[in-house]
């Protein structure tokens, strides 16, 4: 495989130039703010979800929008931008990304309609669309394989430090109501840092390819399989499951087939597919990717339905709430940070024992709410959702660089659009889905369910959590470790 650029090509790729440059680290960590950015939005948006649905008078299927309007914002558009930024260059859209990002978080801020706040949300998933493949492609191409596994717990590290600190100060800026705001400084918080990441944007080197036509006929078929799978699924609830629901469905399962049929077609004419499916032939990033659908599937939905079990089942206030999602986070953070170490002594079985950790972590948790409704605060508890958020580290943050790892750096946009597409569609889908368990098996409005209800809903929702982290351990079963081949490698060129 050629080099990203090469001298005869008279072009100076910016993330070549970091490769060799000892700045580059510090590139990395301006790279890493937008998603930071993201992170904080995400978790402090979770932790003041119920507040702001009762504010808002809202139902809860309008809360579940707002937080997969954002999900389905991101899932339609992320291909596509990670596509822009291979062609255009990844700081520019990095720029468009965050600034469009800022704005909506400012009107997210001042809106007093949910209505409007789900389609302000949904193109504020649009606008960070533009962002998340920037970050994981430029990563990708910028730092040699020993260095890759360093970069990415680095991410995930950072990923986690705005899980936990999201979530803990979303619930401390809701408490303290500076200037009668409440929930809004969960949105109006994000315009000063936003602004901030612009300011030092200039520090990343720009990074260009020769241009090429976009698929476009391609992208308007996933974007339209995409919208037509996400959106019956989140409104069916609140419109009764009635026919039009499972019509759009099936409408969204068989334009995304006519879109894999088209991009393969497109290739066989040697012209330039929005997606090349090639990359689906290694094992590797095959089973990887299902790891990713599952893990993430059962992840957000857990986050949901722990922060609505605390403020409506246990009546807690948000603060109270964000104090019970700190060890989870604390935990995520610290394993993401160790997670290269443990990829490099024991390979893939790290990513394996993560998986059953969590598995061990939500039955135990399950069997502790079923003995004591009320102990969610007890150290045991608080004990075992630090162990969840650090097995769930122990999965999330290698698996990315494995799966990323096998996509040629000429397709490292697409290949990372791919990546995330899959990960917010995931987060999406989960939560909508487990959300219709949840409010099918407490079978009350929210406000009008006893304890007693949350307790046997919570139970058989996060239930269906836990299986889905053993069905992640399933696939990880059959995906290849590519430490081994790296042992194997070294020990042959030893002989």
């Amino acid at each position: 495989m050629s080099p990203i650029l090469t001298i005869t090509s008279q072009r100076t790729d910016g993330n070549q130039q970091m490769e060799g440059n000892p700045k580059r680290w510090i590139a990395l960590v301006i790279v890493l703010l937008p998603t930071l950015l993201i992170s904080l939005n995400t978790y402090m948006l979770q932790v003041a979800l119920p507040l702001m649905q009762h504010n808002l008078n809202a139902s809860f299927a309008e809360a579940q929008l707002i937080v997969t309007g954002f999900s389905l914002g991101l899932a339609v558009a992320l291909i596509i931008s990670g596509k822009l930024g291979d062609i255009y260059g990844r700081k520019r859209l990095l720029y468009v990304g965050v600034s469009g990002f800022t704005i909506m978080a400012m009107l997210g801020g001042l809106t007093s309609d949910p209505s409007l706040l789900i389609a302000i949300r949904i193109v504020q998933g649009l606008t960070a669309a533009l962002i998340q493949p920037q970050v994981l492609s430029t990563m990708q191409v910028s730092f040699p394989p020993r260095e890759k596994a360093i970069a990415f717990s680095i991410y995930g590290a950072i990923i986690g430090f705005g899980f936990a600190f999201g979530l803990i100060f979303g619930g401390l800026i809701v408490s303290w109501n500076l200037f009668d705001l409440g929930w809004r400084m969960v949105f109006l918080v994000n315009v000063p840092f936003g602004m901030l990441v612009l300011m030092l944007m200039p520090i990343i080197p720009e990074s260009r390819r020769e241009k090429q036509p976009i698929d476009w006929s391609g992208a308007l078929l996933l974007i339209s399989g995409l919208f037509f799978l996400v959106y019956p699924l989140s409104e069916g609830q609140r419109q009764g499951w009635s026919l039009w629901v499972w019509f759009c469905l099936l409408i969204g399962i068989g334009v995304l087939i006519t879109f894999v049929v088209f991009e393969c077609r497109t290739k066989r004419r040697n012209a330039f597919p929005l997606v090349n499916l090639d990359v689906f032939r290694h094992a590797s990033f095959r089973v990887g990717m299902l790891a990713v659908l599952v893990v993430y599937l059962g992840m957000f939905a857990f986050f949901f339905l722990l922060s609505y079990y605390v403020q409506y089942g246990l009546h807690k206030d948000v603060q109270s709430t964000s104090m019970v999602f700190l060890p989870l986070g604390v935990g995520f953070f610290l394993s993401s940070l160790l997670s290269s170490r443990f990829v490099e002594k024991w390979g893939i079985g790290t990513l394996k024992v993560g998986s059953i950790g969590m598995v061990i972590c939500i039955s135990l948790l399950i069997v502790s709410i079923l003995y004591d409704a009320r102990a969610m605060f007890d150290y045991r508890n608080l004990l075992l959702l630090w162990l969840y958020g650090f097995s769930l580290g122990m999965v999330t943050t290698p698996l990315a660089n494995i799966v990323l790892s096998t996509v040629p750096k000429e397709d490292a946009g697409s290949g990372s659009g791919l990546f995330t597409t899959c990960m917010y569609l995931a987060n999406s889908l989960g939560v909508a889905l487990i959300g219709i368990v949840f409010s099918g098996v407490l079978g009350h409005v929210l406000v009008e369910a006893e304890l007693s209800d949350y307790v046997r809903a919570f139970s058989v929702s996060v239930g269906a959590c836990g299986g889905l982290a053993l069905a992640t351990f399933v696939c990880l079963c059959f995906l290849p470790d590519p430490s081994r081949k790296s042992r194997m490698a070294k020990a042959k060129h030893t002989l």
